[in-house]
């Protein structure tokens, strides 16, 4: 039976001025060729950066871990589940999926396009792999449900054009693990649309593909001859979201066309499950049973980021930012207090340059995850010192599963993905609860908490929506509710304590709940949102039926008549005087 979850409108942050972004202006955040990484790599620097999407390049691979574990000096790569250089029974994997056609047909992006403000589709024209092929590429296994390792995909687009062409890279990265015996599981689902530009290579190039490999001359920190990990990095000229170390191109990430929603439909052999976290808005979803497997769809459109970055070099640094970093390691002190210390006393302080506990012979990169709570708390520390001021809007479109360690203090009820996905949070907020909403018990509020800088980089005042999809069956399984029809009440509270009751709308609807709020402020406010249920009614208990055979118990009155001397008492059930007599 197919099972169909349509029109779901996902939990957004949209920043802007009064007036929206999206329709201020002509782009989506700040406009052109995106904002570049600084490369402030001076021993002595202290860089402090709240950016959730880093120019790290996603690629596929099949690895047998054990075996890499065991000796980092032997390739660890497979080039199928069935390769002999893999012997153990679990291999890791991430794969890109290619497009539908000669690759695969059942584990691949179908359909990839643009919806205009009128409401009208237009399909995007496949143009290319990019780079042609995945360093670590691996064949499918459709029997043990094993996606092709493929890389990112190039599409043109010219209904939706922006300020560097009409080409848009799409990343639809699933990741999980394959036990030979029994199949692949799906773990995460991670997908990316950027509009891009394939330009000539800088120095982000680096002279090997994104993926696994052997070290050949040490530059990365790893021995010579060792296998590891390796990933494009920054320049300070480029933001590459891929890149081609044969073509000596990089597909530049420029920013999104406005009042344009984008969608992309894939087929999936594994069920998508558990939570998912994006940097959208309005999305309309649908998931869909099909012979062998599943469809995903979603559109959206993209939403603005605002990136927080500053360096200082050390001496220059204030007193009261210094207070919060260990200056042995140059850590976040709450974070640092939890770290295990180096056997032999080695030097903790490991910056880009060298591993030391002097502040000014290293340096240091402090980039907490969006969903860190330490994000969270550095976060409200710098933002005095950026002027609560935005260092650029990143236009953005993802979409991805919340990781293990985001949702472990979640609700059971949130984190049972049995039936699939179990609900959509997305934000455009800096930095955002990990997870998701947490139940406040003693106030019977689901909460999560976003902070951002009050301004954009143009000195306009940020205003936030809050938009929250979860199914209904776990939104009753966190409140203990029965099946009848939930009220909910919102919220926004800010970090100064007031309390506003943003706008409202609550659908139930093919077994979803929506919640819906805007018109808030920032720096970092809690929207709270609370589920009520009436009290079943009482049961009436049936007054009995008397039996044929008993019979009603009836009440009757005695009056006293008189006649002259005579008297006569009259018993009955509304006894009266004969004629000629009266009532005494």
């Amino acid at each position: 039976m197919k099972k169909i979850l349509a029109g779901l409108i996902a939990f957004a942050f949209i920043f802007g001025s009064s007036s929206s972004v999206l329709a201020a202006s002509e782009t989506v955040g700040d406009s052109g060729r995106i904002w570049a990484v600084p490369d402030d790599a001076d021993r002595g620097m202290h860089v402090q950066r709240f950016l959730d999407a880093s120019p790290d390049i996603p690629s596929s691979y099949l690895i047998d871990y054990n075996a890499w574990q065991s000796d980092a000096y032997k390739d660890p790569t497979c080039q199928s589940a069935t390769d002999s250089n893999c012997k153990s029974e679990s291999l890791g994997y991430n794969a890109l999926l290619p497009v539908c056609g000669a690759l695969s047909t059942v584990y691949c992006i179908e359909d990839f396009g643009v919806i205009n403000s009128a409401g009208e589709s237009t399909k995007a024209s496949f143009s290319r792999y990019f780079p042609t092929e995945a360093l670590n590429k691996f064949t499918s296994a459709e029997n043990l449900k094993l996606p092709f390792g493929a890389t990112g995909s190039i599409f043109d687009l010219p209904s939706a054009p922006h300020e560097g062409g009409t080409l848009y890279y799409v990343s639809a990265l699933t990741k999980g693990e394959l036990r030979k015996s029994s199949g692949a599981d799906l773990q995460s689902l991670n997908i990316d649309i950027y509009p891009v530009k394939l330009e000539s290579g800088d120095n982000a190039i680096q002279d090997v593909d994104p993926g696994m490999s052997k070290e050949t001359n040490g530059g990365s920190g790893h021995p010579v001859g060792q296998w590891r990990f390796a990933s494009f990095g920054f320049s300070g000229k480029s933001f590459c979201v891929a890149g081609s170390v044969k073509e000596k191109l990089c597909a530049q990430r420029y920013a999104f066309p406005a009042d344009k929603k984008f969608y992309i439909k894939l087929k999936l052999q594994n069920k998508p499950k558990g939570w998912l976290h994006g940097r959208i808005y309005k999305p309309d979803v649908s998931f869909t049973e099909i012979t062998g497997g599943y469809s995903f769809y979603i559109a959206a459109n993209p939403v603005a980021v605002p990136v927080v970055y500053k360096m200082y070099r050390y001496p220059e640094m204030p007193q009261a930012l210094k207070d919060q970093y260990d200056v042995k390691t140059g850590g976040y002190k709450p974070e640092v207090a939890l770290r295990t210390p180096n056997p032999n006393g080695a030097p903790e302080g490991c910056g880009r340059s060298v591993c030391t506990e002097d502040p000014m012979t290293r340096n240091v990169i402090i980039a907490p995850s969006a969903s860190s709570k330490f994000g969270m708390d550095q976060l409200k520390f710098w933002l005095p010192f950026v002027e609560d001021k935005a260092t650029t809007l990143l236009g953005t479109w993802s979409l991805r599963t919340l990781e293990e360690n985001e949702t472990q203090n979640a609700s059971e009820c949130f984190k049972n993905g049995d039936k699939g996905v179990t609900g959509i949070v997305t934000t455009n907020a800096t930095q955002y609860s990990a997870g998701p909403p947490t139940l406040n018990k003693g106030e019977g509020t689901l909460e999560y908490q976003v902070a951002a800088p009050h301004f954009t980089t143009k000195g306009d005042e940020f205003l936030g929506t809050y938009d929250l999809i979860m199914r209904s069956d776990v939104a009753r399984c966190v409140y203990g509710f029965s099946a009848a029809p939930v009220r909910a009440s919102l919220s926004v509270v800010s970090d100064k304590g007031d309390q506003k009751v943003a706008t409202e709308i609550l659908g139930e609807k093919n077994g979803w709940l929506y919640l819906s709020a805007g018109g808030f402020t920032y720096s970092s406010p809690t929207i709270k949102v609370k589920l009520e249920q009436d009290a079943p009614a009482p049961v009436a208990t049936p007054t009995p039926t008397p039996s044929a055979s008993s019979k009603p118990v009836v009440k009757t009155a005695t009056i006293t008549c008189v006649k002259g001397k005579v008297i006569k008492k009259v018993t009955a059930v509304n006894p009266k005087c004969p004629t000629g007599y009266k009532k005494k």
